[in-house]
C-alpha cells in the first residue's frame, strides 16, 4: 500500500469528522472500514461499544466478551473475522474486522494511524461538545428560572416584543398575556415554611404547562408571580383558558402532612401594534389587582380606566406606609351594651385614618392594601396598644372593673407566630384584664385552620383571651370550630339586624345564630342596631348585647372619655350614659 495513498485515506478520515454532530462518528467508522475493505469497525470506550457498524447486538457482545485476549480471529453468524486492533489511549481502542485475508504490515499501520488522529480528534470533539454545552447551560440559566425551570422575565419580554413586531404581519390571531398571582403567597410561607411555598410554586408550574398549548409560552416573572402568553381566534378563548388555571390550580395541595387551599388571581391584557412588552405586563398586571379586588380567585380583564385606579392604589399604599410612621392611625371605640338592662359592658377598638389630605377614611378604603403590604400587623397592633390602655385606665373607675374591650385581629396578624409576644408585651405594660379582652376574627378565618393560626390561637388561651368570631353566619359556619378554639362570643352580622321586620330569611338566621350560641354556652352581641324596633326584637330573641349608632358611632378615645366614660366617673352607681 503506497504511503501517498494512505495519507489521502487518513485525510479522507479526518475530514470526515464534525463538530456540529456527534454522531458523524459513525460516517468516520464507515471510512474506516472502506479504506482496508473491512466489514467491521467499532470504537471501545471504557470497555462499552460506543459506535459500531457490522455487528449485530448479540455479535457485539461476544466482541466485548474477547476484548481483554485481543484474538486475531472471531468467530460470528456471518463467519470468521480476520481482527485488527489499534489502541487510542490507555482505555479505547479501534476495532476492525473483515471476513477474509488478515491485515497485512500496510493495513495495520495505517490503522494504528487512523486510531490515534481518531483518538485527537474524538478529543477536540469532546472539548468542542463541553464548551457549547456550558454555553448553552449558561444561556438557559440567564433566561430560565432555577427553581421552576420555566423561561424568566428577560425571555419573556424577549418573546413579547417578537410577537409584537409580527403583529401586523398577521392580524388573524389575537395575543394575549395572562399575569397570574398566587393569592396570599406570603401567609403560605409565613404559615408553612418557604419549602413549602417552594413546593406550591413548582405545583402551579407543571399546572400551567399543562393546561397551554404547546407553542404557547408559560413563564415565571418573580417570587409568586407567573405568565402565559398564547395565540388566540377570540378573546374568549382567553377568559375560558384562565377559567380552567384558576380551577386547577383551586384543588387543594399536600405539603408535609397538611393539606394548602390556595387560589390564584389572573390579569389578562391583549397586545395591539405599537404596545411594549413592559405596558402589557402592566396592563395585565392592574387587572390581576382588580381580579383581588373582586375577591380573589377570579379573572378580569384590562381596560384604560384601570392605569388610573392603579396609580391611585400606588399612592394610597406608599402614602399608608408614611401614615404607620407618622402616628396617623386612629383607634376609635364603638360601645357595646347589655341588651337586658342597657347599660354599658364595654367597647369594640376600631381603626380609622386621619389622612393629612383626604380626611378621615374609614378601612374600607384602604384595609386590602394593608393586607397586601404586610402593614396590617403593625395597624392591628397599634390600634390594640392603644385600646388596652385606655380600657384599662377605665376598668380603675369604681363600677368599671368588668369594662371589656373587643379588639380586630387580621388572618394574617393571626397566622404571625409573633403575635402572642407582641399581644402578651402589650397586655403586661397596661395591665388591662386578660380575661376581658376579646379578640375579633373572621369567621373564614377561623375555618382556614392552617398549622399557624391553630397554634397562634392556642397560644392565645394561654394568656386568658378569648375569641369574638365577627360577621357570624357569613362564612363557613362550623360547630367543630366553636368547640374547639377558646371562641366567647358570636357577633350577629349587621345584614342580618337591619332586615329584622321585612326579611324573614333574617329573621330565622338570626334566631338561629342565638340558639347556636345558648346551646354552645357563648354570648351573643348584635351588630349594626340602629332603631328601637332592632333593639326590641333583638332583646325578644335572647340577644345578650347590642352595638350600634342606636347606642353611639365610633368616636376617638379621647371623644369617648369624654361623653361615656366621665359622667361615669361622676355618677359610679349608673353605668347606663343613655339613662342616667
Amino acid at each position: 500500500m503506497e504511503t501517498s495513498w494512505s495519507l489521502h485515506v487518513l485525510s479522507e478520515i479526518l475530514s470526515a469528522f464534525s463538530t456540529e454532530d456527534p454522531d458523524n462518528l459513525r460516517n468516520v467508522l464507515n471510512r474506516v472500514a472502506e479504506s482496508v475493505d473491512a466489514e467491521v469497525a467499532a470504537i471501545i470506550c471504557n470497555r462499552s461499544i460506543n459506535w459500531c457498524i457490522g455487528l449485530s447486538e448479540e455479535d457485539q457482545q461476544l466482541l466485548l466478551e474477547e476484548l481483554n485476549n485481543h484474538p486475531s480471529d472471531i468467530n460470528i453468524r456471518s463467519g470468521t473475522l480476520r481482527t485488527c486492533w489499534a489502541p487510542m489511549g490507555p482505555r479505547n481502542q479501534l476495532f476492525v474486522g473483515r471476513l477474509g485475508e488478515r491485515f497485512d504490515l500496510e493495513e495495520r499501520s495505517l490503522l494504528r494511524a487512523m486510531a490515534r488522529s481518531i483518538e485527537l480528534s474524538m478529543k477536540m470533539l469532546t472539548a468542542v461538545s463541553s464548551e457549547r454545552s456550558a454555553r448553552k447551560n449558561a444561556l438557559f440559566q440567564a433566561t430560565h428560572d432555577a427553581l421552576t425551570g420555566l423561561p424568566n422575565r428577560r425571555m419573556v419580554l424577549d418573546r413579547l416584543q417578537a410577537t409584537i413586531d409580527h403583529l401586523s404581519a398577521d392580524d388573524s390571531l389575537l395575543t394575549a398575556v395572562l399575569f397570574i398571582d398566587i393569592d396570599r403567597f406570603k401567609w403560605i410561607n409565613d404559615a408553612h415554611g418557604h419549602s413549602a411555598g417552594d413546593q406550591l410554586l413548582i405545583h402551579v408550574s407543571h399546572i400551567l404547562k399543562q393546561a397551554v398549548r404547546h407553542d404557547d409560552l408559560v413563564g415565571r416573572l418573580s417570587g409568586d408571580e407567573f405568565i402565559v402568553i398564547t395565540r388566540t381566534s377570540h378573546q374568549d378563548d382567553a377568559s375560558q383558558l384562565a377559567s380552567r388555571i384558576i380551577e386547577a390550580i383551586r384543588q387543594p395541595l399536600k405539603v408535609a402532612g397538611s393539606e394548602l387551599s390556595h387560589t390564584v388571581s389572573i390579569g389578562i391584557s391583549f397586545a395591539h401594534v405599537g404596545d411594549s412588552p413592559s405596558t402589557l405586563l402592566e396592563n395585565a398586571d392592574m387587572a390581576m389587582y382588580q381580579a383581588k379586588a373582586l375577591g380573589r380567585g377570579r379573572h378580569s380583564s384590562f381596560h384604560s380606566t384601570m392605569r388610573l385606579q392603579a396609580q391611585q392604589r400606588l399612592s394610597l399604599e406608599e402614602a399608608l406606609g408614611n401614615a404607620v410612621q407618622n402616628g396617623e392611625n386612629k383607634t376609635f371605640l364603638q360601645p357595646i351594651f347589655r341588651l337586658t338592662d342597657e347599660t354599658l359592658s364595654g367597647f369594640e377598638a376600631l381603626l380609622r385614618w386621619q389622612h393629612p389630605q383626604l380626611g378621615l377614611l374609614m378601612p374600607d378604603t384602604f384595609l386590602e392594601q394593608a393586607e397586601d403590604s404586610g402593614l396590617i400587623q403593625e395597624i392591628d397592633m397599634c390600634v390594640f396598644a392603644s385600646a388596652c390602655a385606655a380600657i384599662a385606665g377605665w376598668q380603675q373607675i369604681p363600677g368599671l372593673s368588668d369594662l371589656r374591650l373587643s379588639s380586630n385581629l387580621s388572618a394574617r396578624s393571626l397566622s404571625d407566630p409573633r403575635v402572642k409576644g407582641r399581644i402578651k408585651e402589650i397586655l403586661e405594660a397596661t395591665g388591662i384584664n386578660p380575661t376581658s379582652v376579646y379578640l375579633e376574627i373572621t369567621e373564614t378565618t377561623l375555618v382556614e385552620d392552617n398549622e399557624s393560626t391553630v397554634a397562634t390561637i392556642n397560644a392565645l388561651r394561654d394568656l386568658d383571651l378569648r375569641l369574638a368570631i365577627d360577621d357570624f353566619g357569613t362564612g363557613y359556619s362550623s360547630l367543630l370550630y366553636l368547640k374547639r378554639f377558646p371562641v366567647g362570643v358570636l357577633k350577629i352580622d349587621r345584614s342580618f339586624v337591619s332586615g329584622l321586620g321585612s326579611n324573614s330569611e333574617d329573621e330565622v338566621i338570626a334566631t338561629t345564630i342565638i340558639s347556636l350560641a345558648k346551646a354552645l354556652e357563648l354570648e351573643v352581641v348584635a351588630e349594626g342596631v340602629e332603631n328601637k324596633h332592632q333593639l326590641d326584637r333583638m332583646r325578644e330573641l335572647g340577644c345578650d348585647y347590642g352595638q350600634g349608632y342606636w347606642f353611639g358611632r365610633p368616636i376617638t378615645i379621647e371623644a369617648t372619655d369624654v361623653a361615656i366614660i366621665e359622667p361615669l366617673r361622676q355618677s359610679p352607681l349608673s353605668l347606663n350614659p343613655l339613662n342616667p
